[in-house]
């Protein structure tokens, strides 16, 4: 148990660590909670048959194991936020910080994002969704088993939870389509996980498998397999693999074929369980806990000290910080508790319970009322008395960025008259990523007073979840964007348009083959179809909100130290040459807005002070317009 703990929190850490190999280490999360619904099965079961089960025993149980130590990390971390976040940051990390200290982290990321978006790294206490996740299903499970127990003897038992693996597999893998920051976050689609650790248990004990279990052969292979399952999704997966989805099924299956192939005992040595049962296995399976707690925030806050990227340098302090870390928070706090816990008998546990958890209540509650006042005070903008950039005036610049394109005409209503009339003269489509709604408002800016113009979005690619196109048939695991794809690709449809304005950050980069390929496919259904291409123009490693009110300047989101992403020269670019001959006119930003395309002479906000942008790429509704006017006083004609 603890060997396979050790890999799941190793595979989480050197993930987050950015250590090259190990895009998949997310999987992590996935076996620690087939782990749980392993163990919390096997403990509820066994007290259930024996009869002393008790639910206020179970429910204090896990409050002693599992909160000291959130409370303690979510305390100390709230101290270095103070110190390190700016007022917008800070707003978000109190909100985040007070779901921790409940139990509702998953509900509360997954309202505000997922899991890749490009905030993600830079929120300290995102890791808890999982630990969320984990104690919603401690709510429920109990009352569950004690149903299915009460029903009849064990092989009903069993087969129930082969209905909620497979129901709840089912509804992962199609809500994956559907929503995949829901299927991500939330219990619903991450249940069957639980209940495959809790098969474990029914499968070794059945008459049927117990023969099979006890030989070293049969036990070994599962345990190469598991091993090898879990590895595999490790070392394979990364941010473009559809997740949860069907591949979720790989580490599920690892983990629970690694907690059956230790089930029994069995003659011969078994080289997994060697290596699962080392010294150093055994103590970072203890820890993990811990481990798991402190490694995130420790690596957040130090990008947002000291920038995003992480060099191998940074990569050790910040692995020595973690085990030093976990060291502290397990033998000081969570292994207090844990023995506390072990040492106490039955009557002092119902003499005591009550009050550890008023107590923990009371805690929880003192430790919430601080960011509490941060994510409701503003983000403490006190400590930032000549702040450049509020966190209301961020969040309404940042959402302000919509405000056109959200009464835009989409791809699926043109044709409906109104707005949408199609027997305008020119039908001008934008596409592209989430850069499409900063297309769109440069467009409307420069040239949506025409009235021939009749600008159309398409709705962005950006939630079409392994877009495909292949014989030029496209696809994508989202019902609504394959409606957009199919309308897109109707070849009366394409006829109709006159030019597509392709928006994208950075749009010659090697994730943009799709672009490619399906442009390519629609010149060739419509010869006379223009593409227009707007150029990138820079990424910052931080928020320029950040950048700004630090320095008091937005020039600071073109200093080089900040910067990601500068399209000085597009032609080295991986996909340079395939988009530009397909291209009828390039949107030189770059050559607009930066004197001799010196990243430092950029311009970085409006005449107006508004910032190019809030984030670290999108553009402010305002920058985005003053570039389309810029552009339209020396290309009038740009859409004609």
């Amino acid at each position: 148990m603890d060997g396979l703990r050790a890999i799941a929190v190793l595979a989480v850490v050197l993930f987050h660590l950015d250590v090259p190999g190990f895009d998949g280490g997310y999987v992590g999360v996935d076996v620690f909670f087939v782990i749980s619904g392993f163990l919390i099965t096997a403990i509820i079961e066994r007290k259930l048959r024996n009869g002393d089960f008790s639910l206020r025993d179970f429910y204090f149980r896990r409050l002693r194991r599992l909160l000291p130590p959130v409370i303690a990390t979510v305390a100390v971390t709230c101290a270095a936020a103070a110190v390190v976040l700016s007022p917008a940051d800070m707003m978000a990390f109190g909100r985040s910080a007070v779901a921790a200290l409940f139990s509702l982290s998953n509900i509360v990321f997954f309202m505000e994002a997922g899991y890749w978006d490009t905030a993600s790294e830079l929120k300290p206490l995102l890791h808890t969704w999982s630990l969320g996740l984990e104690e919603q299903f401690y709510l429920f499970w109990p009352a569950l088993l004690i149903g299915l127990l009460a029903i009849d003897h064990r092989l009903r038992f069993g087969w129930s939870l082969l209905g909620i693996f497979l129901v709840g597999l089912g509804l992962c893998i199609w809500y994956t389509s559907v929503d995949s920051a829901a299927a991500f976050y939330l219990l619903p689609f991450r249940i069957f996980q639980f209940a495959a650790g809790a098969l474990v248990i029914v499968i070794a004990r059945s008459s049927l498998a117990r023969p099979w279990l006890q030989r070293g052969l049969v036990r070994h292979g599962l345990a190469g397999l598991g091993l090898g399952l879990v590895c595999s999704s490790v070392l394979l997966f990364d941010d473009t693999t559809h997740f949860p989805g069907i591949a979720v099924l790989v580490p599920t299956l690892g983990a629970a074929m690694l907690l059956l192939s230790g089930s029994h005992a069995a003659q011969g040595a078994n080289p997994v369980q060697l290596v699962l049962e080392h010294p150093i296995s055994l103590w970072l399976g203890r820890v993990s806990y811990s481990m798991y707690l402190v490694h995130w925030p420790l690596i957040v806050l130090y990008r947002h000290q000291f920038g995003f990227e992480l060099a191998p340098v940074d990569q050790l302090l910040l692995a020595g910080a973690t085990l030093l870390s976990t060291a502290l928070l397990h033998y000081g706090i969570e292994r207090r508790f844990y023995r506390r816990v072990a040492a106490t008998g039955t009557a002092d546990r119902r003499r005591t319970g009550s009050r550890f958890a008023l107590g923990v209540l009371v805690i929880s509650g003192s430790v919430a009322a601080a960011p509490l006042t941060a994510w409701l005070g503003d983000g403490w903008s006190w400590r930032f008395p000549d702040l450049k950039l509020t966190p209301a005036q961020i969040e309404q610049g940042m959402n302000a960025r919509y405000d056109l394109i959200h009464s835009a005409c989409t791809i699926l209503e043109v044709g409906q008259g109104g707005d949408c009339a199609d027997e305008r003269p020119l039908q001008i489509l934008v596409l592209g990523n989430s850069h499409e709604p900063d297309g769109y408002n440069f467009l409307m800016a420069g040239y949506g007073a025409d009235p021939d113009i009749n600008l159309i979005r398409f709705g962005t690619t950006n939630h079409c979840d392994q877009l495909e196109f292949e014989n030029g048939v496209p696809s994508s695991g989202s019902a609504d964007c394959d409606r957009r794809l199919q309308r897109l690709f109707d070849p009366a449809f394409a006829a109709r348009l006159d030019g597509i304005f392709y928006a994208a950050n950075k749009p010659f980069s090697r994730n943009k083959q799709i672009f490619v390929d399906m442009l390519a496919h629609l010149k060739q259904t419509n010869p006379a179809l223009r593409l227009i291409t707007l150029g990138g123009y820079i990424n910052t490693n931080r928020e320029c909100a950040s950048l700004t009110n630090e320095a008091h300047s937005t020039a600071a989101c073109a200093l080089p130290e900040n910067v990601r992403y500068f399209e000085a020269a597009p032609e080295q670019e991986p996909l340079y040459a395939e988009i530009m001959a397909l291209t009828d006119h390039y949107v030189d930003r770059v050559g607009l807005l930066c004197q001799e395309r010196k990243l430092q002479t950029c311009l970085t906000q409006t005449s107006d002070g508004v910032p190019m942008f809030y984030d670290r790429h999108h553009h402010s509704l305002e920058f985005a317009q003053m570039t389309g006017r810029l552009y339209a006083l020396k290309h009038p004609h740009l859409l004609r």
